[in-house]
């Protein structure tokens, strides 16, 4: 039988529109930050030999301080979600978290394009791994708390599809205005003032989503009676949570690598300037905000685990085909990235628009098992998992850099990225053949007899 407290807590009520631009707000946050992030921050410390930049870390350097940077940060992911489920405050159990970690997150975002040092030194290492240190705590801080958010807000499916699809085209915006404005202010007016600039909306209006998080659940519906480590052994001992974690493991690194692997592909594949990075990363979240109404049709009229696996295996063909851009004359160069990329791009909108929604019916699934509503666990989870794939995409991009090359001269391993993004997605379609929850929680207890 159904869970009481879900019932009892949520709201029938159709969703406004406002309501949900405004609890999305954060999402368009985070993706300014992350996709600059990921677009410029190694370019930057370690650019190409033949670039005329000042390099301040060497590559594998780099790769070494963002993946043991977000293998710790992946360790708060879940604590934050078990302390945000099991805190009780006039605020709620999410919006203090978000309060308190927004400003820090844009504060550590400004000082990571501010190294101490001229040139390779020891001191820019420890200063960036502190600095990412209190990023990627701040970026959890508000994370996971803010996904907790979607459960509550509504028990219907459609309603819940609906939120997260406009959330990723919300987020997707945000991308945009990371990916589409990083590369001519980094070009232009340096990394600190594109910091501050594109940072500073990032603050804004991940403050203004404040305005749109509505907690349904009291203080007397925080769970109780499971310890932190006794919570995740009950979670991670699940299969069907084993099996999406392991595909967002490795379906959803390939998104770091691309953005990675951009600028170095512009500059030394396509032989164009380091702005131009910014037309292609443009173009790729612009289609994934374009496909987010597809996304939501599809995730309406079939199955989510399907949808998945049928964007799995579009992104397997899209990134293959990325490996052949540059190969042949016969097309100018940038207009066969223009040309390929999309077909990588259009299907990872639906990727993180079905991601978000199947994490609300992992948390009812997990009521249906245990009886308590866990919501912050499972977006810690989440992130976790993506956080780890982050860590995979940094040492991976190192090292096939430094197997291949990265030189003008010998850009093979810019080449070869697009393989392993290929590689990666298989494996994760294989991870999630066991999955096999229902799109509600009657389809669920069905199909799992409980």
């Amino acid at each position: 039988m159904r869970h009481a407290s879900q019932s009892d807590s949520t709201s029938d009520k159709p969703l406004s529109l406002a309501h949900i631009l405004l609890y999305n707000l954060a999402g368009f946050s985070l993706n300014a930050y992350d996709t600059i992030l990921y677009a410029w921050l190694i370019y930057f410390f370690a650019p190409p030999v033949d670039s005329g930049r000042q390099g301040y870390i060497t590559i594998g350097a780099v790769g070494v301080i963002l993946a043991f940077g977000r293998i710790l940060d992946a360790v708060s992911d879940p604590l934050i979600g078990y302390l945000s489920d099991h805190t009780r405050s006039r605020w709620g159990r999410r919006k203090p978290y978000i309060f308190v970690s927004t400003p820090l997150l844009f504060l550590a975002f400004l000082a990571i394009w501010s190294p101490p040092v001229d040139g390779i030194s020891l001191i820019n290492c420890v200063y960036l791994a502190a600095v990412l240190f209190v990023y990627y705590w701040a970026y959890t801080g508000v994370l996971v708390p803010w996904f907790a958010v979607l459960p509550e807000m509504s028990p219907d499916n459609d309603q819940r599809v609906k939120t997260a699809s406009v959330g990723v085209a919300i987020g997707i915006m945000g991308a945009l205005l990371g990916g589409g404005l990083s590369g001519p202010l980094f070009e232009y007016m340096g990394p600190v003032s594109m910091a501050l600039l594109l940072g500073g909306v990032g603050f804004v209006t991940g403050e203004i989503s404040l305005l749109g998080i509505k907690e349904n659940r009291t203080a007397g519906d925080v769970p109780s009676g499971s310890g932190f480590a006794r919570t995740l052994k009950e979670v991670f001992s699940d299969r069907q949570v084993l099996s999406f974690s392991v595909m967002i493991l490795f379906v959803q690194l390939t998104y770091q690598l691309m953005l990675m692997n951009v600028p170095y592909m512009t500059t030394l594949i396509l032989g164009r300037r380091e702005a131009d990075a910014s037309i292609l990363v443009g173009e790729v979240i612009i289609l994934m905000a374009l496909s987010a109404p597809l996304a939501f049709w599809l995730l309406r009229k079939y199955r989510k685990r399907a949808v998945f696996r049928g964007v799995i295996i579009a992104m397997i063909a899209g990134f293959a085909a990325s490996f052949f851009i540059g190969t042949t004359d016969v097309v100018p160069v940038f207009a066969q990235a223009l040309v390929i990329f999309p077909l990588a791009a259009i299907p990872m909108g639906g990727m993180f628009a079905a991601s978000v929604s199947v994490i609300a019916d992992l948390t009812d699934y997990d009521e249906l098992k245990y009886g308590k509503r866990r919501e912050a666990i499972y977006y810690g989870i989440y992130g976790t998992v993506r956080k780890s794939g982050w860590a995979l995409s940094s040492l991976i991009l190192a090292a096939v850099y430094d197997a291949f090359g990265y030189s003008a001269e010998n850009p093979l391993g810019v080449r070869i990225i697009w393989i392993v993004c290929a590689a990666s997605c298989l494996v994760g379609l294989i991870a999630f053949i066991p999955f096999r929850l229902g799109d509600s929680q009657a389809e669920t207890r069905e199909i799992m007899d409980l």
